[in-house]
């Protein structure tokens, strides 16, 4: 199977964290909608809300988190801009739960799914080369790092925040210390 349409009646056979997924096309459509068009009554805000909270669940990874990966980074906008780290955080923590917790990626979804993964590592890249802020640079090295495969980079750069990478470097170079 290819990518799945958003129209496709397939997506109710999928499963996010509250069930069938047959509401997902609605929201991976959403993301399309340029800013200019969009309705106060209609913020992305809420749209990201319900992808990340159905799709990444407590760190559970679904059916569906899959399938939607692609629809995510298909709809990055063509130039990069900072605002684009959910576009990429989404896919990236998908991507780091499914590797953690030794999922296998389902054989129809997997040529579109690697793809997507590569692409926002491309784009993630373009991003962490211009200034941003700390936990944004965080977010996009995690990014480039599960694009190369390196789920552990990944998952300190995810499981830590900004705040906490002084602390975690002291500790380290500490225990460095003692060991010596």
């Amino acid at each position: 199977m290819a990518l799945i349409a958003l129209d496709d009646r397939h997506w109710a056979e999928l499963q996010h964290a509250y069930g069938a997924a047959d509401d997902i096309p609605e929201l991976l459509a959403n993301l399309n909608i340029p800013k200019s068009e969009r309705s106060e009554d209609d913020p992305i805000e809420d749209t990201w809300e319900e992808l990340w909270s159905s799709l990444c669940h407590q760190g559970d990874v679904y059916s569906a988190s899959f399938a939607a990966v692609p629809h995510i980074v298909n709809a990055l906008p063509a130039e990069a801009d900072s605002d684009d780290w959910q576009f990429i955080s989404l896919p990236k923590c998908i991507e780091t739960q499914r590797c953690h917790r030794g999922m296998e990626i389902p054989a129809e979804l997997e040529p579109e799914y690697s793809e997507a993964i590569q692409r926002m590592g491309r784009h993630a890249g373009m991003l962490v080369a211009t200034p941003q802020e700390a936990w944004k640079t965080s977010a996009f090295f995690a990014a480039i790092a599960i694009a190369h495969g390196h789920t552990a980079m990944a998952r300190l750069h995810t499981e830590i925040s900004s705040d906490e990478m002084d602390q975690v470097v002291n500790i380290f170079f500490a225990e460095m210390a003692r060991d010596e």
